[in-house]
């Protein structure tokens, strides 16, 4: 571990990072050839309806694992900048630096999903010796044939949309980052306000009228558009907390919050947004099922929640850690001129309790919807 260290220039936390993600691979690799397994031991005759959806099952998870590997490789420059200094004083382009991220998150997924297709098909050949009952027999697909250049294509959609999120989520001035204590305060334009408030407004109304007509498939639609607005709506309600704790004739604490939530609401907006609709997802769906007693709730889902949670978190977290290194060299000159540590930490306080209402609002607001769009 040591010598990997010093040859790609990795830390711990770089490389805890790289197999976390391939550990995401790999239960996506595993959720994918489960799918597999059992359309392998579904008889010719059988229509293809259930396999297409169990494909579509997985689909949250590859959307999770593709989301945590452009979170962190985007995170790479910015934590790490005298490696992508090192580099472009070599020679290394921006277009490189940006194939060379996407490569190493490529390549941690494709490592896991070769070590889930290895212990697949060790399960595979082994299942009678070690399970002789069964109970594997149709997610393995042993009484079926599994397609060899079937199988390899499916597990490349891990590796290929890792390495796809990862390039288009590093912009090119990501590769040589700059110092971001002075981040400007940009306004949201007029278009993104109208769209932030006309999208829920206008998905709720489809989401309502489907309720009452009785259409799923509409309410599916309404839900969706109200979604993208919420999603779109939590940075300009952050940049509105921030301006409202700066109103008037604030102190320093909630100038200093007021300020800083303003200048952070672009970046710290999309995780949040993320992490408010697949909270409001997740506890609709909890509810949902916990409503029905007559259908049983499998370790499946759990398993496909959990991870896609994890991943959502992972990346939240990746841009905390990015804005607490922003804060520390922004407050770095008010330590000096002798700012007390309570008016920092006040801040911070009022900053964070800011952006926790906004997030509740906006997950309150996405989950009531999902609710009553299931409920169809």
């Amino acid at each position: 571990m040591f010598y990997l260290r010093v040859a790609r220039g990795y830390r711990a936390l770089d490389l805890l990072r790289w197999i976390l993600t391939s550990a995401a691979s790999a239960v996506v690799a595993a959720l994918l050839l489960r799918a597999l397994g059992r359309a392998v031991s579904t008889p010719a005759p059988a229509p293809a309806g259930p396999s297409v959806d169990r494909l579509l099952w997985c689909l949250p998870a590859l959307v999770g694992v593709a989301y945590l590997a452009g979170a962190w490789a985007r995170a790479l420059p910015l934590q790490q900048p005298e490696r992508m200094a090192g580099l472009v004083a070599a020679g290394v382009g921006p277009l490189r630096m940006r194939l060379l991220l996407a490569g190493e998150m490529a390549l941690a997924c494709a490592f896991g999903a070769a070590l889930t297709l290895g212990g697949f098909l060790l399960l595979r050949a082994h299942v009678l010796e070690l399970l002789p009952d069964g109970r594997l027999d149709d997610a393995l697909g042993v009484h079926g044939t599994l397609p060899f250049a079937g199988t390899l294509t499916l597990l490349a959609i891990i590796p290929v949309l890792g390495g796809l999120a990862a390039a288009a989520s590093v912009r090119p001035q990501d590769v040589v980052p700059v110092d971001g204590s002075d981040e400007p305060q940009r306004r949201p334009a007029a278009r993104r306000i109208a769209l932030a408030a006309g999208l829920p407004s206008l998905g709720t109304l489809i989401v309502v009228t489907a309720v009452r007509v009785n259409a799923p498939e509409a309410a599916a639609v309404g839900w969706f558009i109200a979604t993208a607005g919420i999603a779109l709506a939590v940075p300009v309600l952050l940049y509105g907390a921030g301006e409202a704790l700066a109103w008037g004739r604030p102190r320093a604490t909630r100038l200093l919050a007021g300020r800083g939530l303003q200048a952070q609401a672009w970046r710290l907006g999309t995780p949040l947004a993320v992490l408010s609709v697949v909270g409001a997802m997740g506890a609709a769906a909890w509810i949902q099922y916990a409503a029905d007693q007559h259908r049983h709730l499998g370790p499946l889902p759990l398993v496909e929640a959990g991870l896609v949670a994890l991943c959502v978190l992972g990346a939240l977290l990746t841009r905390l850690a990015e804005l607490a290194g922003a804060h520390r060299a922004a407050y770095g000159p008010l330590r000096r001129m002798g700012a007390p540590t309570s008016v920092l930490q006040g801040s911070v306080a009022l900053r964070t309790a800011a952006a926790g209402v906004v997030v509740l609002a906006a997950g309150s607001g996405a989950g009531l919807l999902a609710w009553a769009a299931l409920g169809v």
